[in-house]
């Protein structure tokens, strides 16, 4: 008797996270452009894992814009990669 095996290739996401942590004390949303996950952060210091796909817009979102006070004059930042970056 012949044994026939239906052999479908099988697909696997994987994806990636990067841990994020808010640098500013406020209660923040954010829904990522290419996933569409929503993410918060409850205050300063907050750390959320985020897609890979959706940090490099968090990492480039800047508060203010002003030079004093030893600030960045493209604005602060917002939020930073925690540890060693993706899990």
């Amino acid at each position: 008797m012949k044994r026939i095996v239906d052999e479908k290739p099988s697909t696997v996401t994987i994806n990636k996270e990067v841990l994020i942590e808010s640098l500013i004390e406020a209660h923040l949303f954010y829904v990522g452009k290419a996933s569409k996950r929503q993410y918060e952060w409850m205050k300063a210091g907050s750390s959320v894992s985020v897609l890979a796909e959706d940090v490099p817009e968090l990492l480039e979102k800047r508060l203010g814009g002003n030079t004093c006070c030893g600030s960045d004059p493209t604005g602060n930042k917002i939020f930073q990669i925690v540890g060693g970056g993706l899990r």
